[in-house]
């Protein structure tokens, strides 16, 4: 960083950092990944169904923690949904765990925290017996989460609409000033002044001619995607049991795998898993297309036509599960990765690997860079110990990744956030889409407040207001940066 560069306001900090963040993008684009669409004109649009300050569209943990965070601001919120519920994987898809452990002890995560506050009260969350040895700290019932999040949004007078997809974006002299969803009646066009798009596709930005990539760098695959499965016909007297068996069970399934004799498929949590509760397992994995709706379809029923074959598997060579049995399947196959929204910096694998400081960071991050296999064998990257942060380590998420390019008025966050195929495999964890939906949704309403595009938001007073929620932020980590 140059002098002039040290000497500059945390408020010019997406100013004096633009190079940095060009520069990321130059080497992500030249690396064979082509973004998408000329930024557009449009003038014709649906009918209106409404207008208000700040449209999120998605409604996952990235989505719904920026309409919270907005909307207590005093900001008019509104939240779009295409699933039945909110809460995405976390509910549709029966991804069940939370990371909070950076393995010496649990970060403040803001809303995260008050997340589990909540589902507290309905008894509805577990904590790992072994915390803080591991990252993954909490098991939350998704069923529980669905009633959380529908409290959130009436005590913030959120205008929520599930069922209800977003198709398009009404862009006009650099800014988006609707999209376009379908409803029951028709195409309609929702406007707004500010813009998180939260779809985990990128959705959003995509429509509005933002410059996006897809996949990975090589050859644009993404990674594998799972069908989670809870079971039941537990025996907990047999827990012991099982606990001493799942590594016997697990070479097993590896070893017919890899002769061809048994379908590929993920890992399964039933020696590992802390709790039978809420008894998630990652096994039915799929590859595909997530941005082609017919191929998403065949990747589905594929993962899901693994399942009697896994239950039988288990049921035969694994001691304590004889009787095991299918209480629930993901409504939604669960996607790692598809499109991804390029902002004014590319988060990548070395601001992991070297545990980098942000001058602009919302928060801090510790979980590796975790890529399950494109081509669908089943491996996993966290199996790459070298790869994992040693315990109390982390590095932070900065804010300009959020800040899309193309229009103005737009922040992404979650995993379509500005990053490249490994810096997202480290990102795209729930509690680190918390941490971005939050800021993002900061960053919304007070570039309102202020008059001013996101670009322009006064980093200090975001921080200020993250720190205040409950979000840790390093001030000395902050000084480093600021001093180069």
């Amino acid at each position: 960083m140059s002098s002039s560069d040290r000497n500059c306001t945390r408020r010019g900090a997406l100013k004096a950092l633009g190079a940095l963040g060009a520069g990321s993008l130059g080497a992500a684009t030249s690396a064979g990944v082509a973004a998408e669409a000329e930024p557009k004109r449009r003038t014709a649009e649906p009918p209106p169904l409404f207008e208000t300050d700040v449209l999120v569209v998605g409604g996952g943990a990235a989505g719904t923690s920026a309409a919270v965070t907005a909307a207590r601001t005093g900001a008019r919120v509104a939240l779009v949904d295409r699933w039945p519920m909110l809460g995405g994987l976390a509910t549709m898809g029966g991804v069940n765990t939370w990371h909070t452990s950076n393995l010496e002890g649990e970060y403040g995560f803001g809303l995260t925290q008050e997340l589990i506050e909540r589902l507290q009260a309905y008894d509805g969350v577990d904590r790992h017996p072994n915390f803080p040895r591991v990252h993954g700290t909490y098991s939350v019932s998704p069923y529980l989460l669905q009633v959380v999040y529908d409290d959130l949004m009436r005590e913030h007078r959120v205008r929520t609409l599930c069922y209800t997809p977003c198709v398009d974006a009404i862009v006009d002299e650099g800014s988006i000033r609707g999209v376009v969803v379908g409803t029951k009646q028709g195409l309609r066009t929702i406007r707004a002044a500010r813009f998180v798009d939260a779809t985990g596709s990128g959705d959003v930005g995509s429509f509005a001619g933002c410059p996006t990539v897809v996949g990975r760098e090589s050859d644009g695959k993404v990674q594998g995607m799972t069908l989670v499965t809870m079971w039941g016909g537990l025996d907990p007297s047999r827990r012991d049991e099982v606990l001493r068996n799942h590594g016997r069970v697990d070479q097993l399934m590896r070893r017919l795998i890899a002769e061809g004799r048994f379908p590929p498929a993920g890992a399964f949590h039933f020696g590992t898993n802390y709790l039978w509760r809420w008894r998630c397992s990652l096994d039915a994995i799929a590859t595909g297309d997530p941005l082609d709706a017919e191929d998403l379809t065949r990747a589905t029923m594929e993962a899901r036509a693994k399942v009697p074959r896994l239950l039988e598997f288990f049921r035969e060579n694994y001691p304590g599960l004889e009787n095991l049995n299918l209480d629930f399947m993901g409504g939604m196959l669960g996607i790692r990765e598809s499109r991804r929204v390029l902002g004014r910096y590319v988060f990548d694998a070395p601001d992991v690997l070297n545990r980098r400081s942000f001058l602009d960071a919302i928060g801090h991050g510790f979980w590796m860079i975790d890529v399950h296999d494109p081509e669908g064998s089943g491996y996993t990257t966290w199996r790459d110990r070298e790869r994992h942060l040693r315990p109390g380590e982390t590095y932070q998420i900065p804010y300009r990744m959020l800040v899309a390019r193309g229009v103005d008025n737009l922040l992404v966050a979650g995993r379509c956030a500005s990053a490249t195929h490994q810096g997202m495999a480290a990102l795209r964890i729930q509690t680190h889409c918390h941490l971005m939906g939050q800021a993002a949704g900061f960053a919304a309403a007070m570039s309102l407040e202020g008059g001013v595009a996101p670009a322009d938001v006064d980093v200090a007073k975001l921080q200020r207001r993250l720190v205040e929620s409950g979000v840790f932020l390093d001030e000395e980590r902050l000084r480093r940066a600021a001093s180069g």
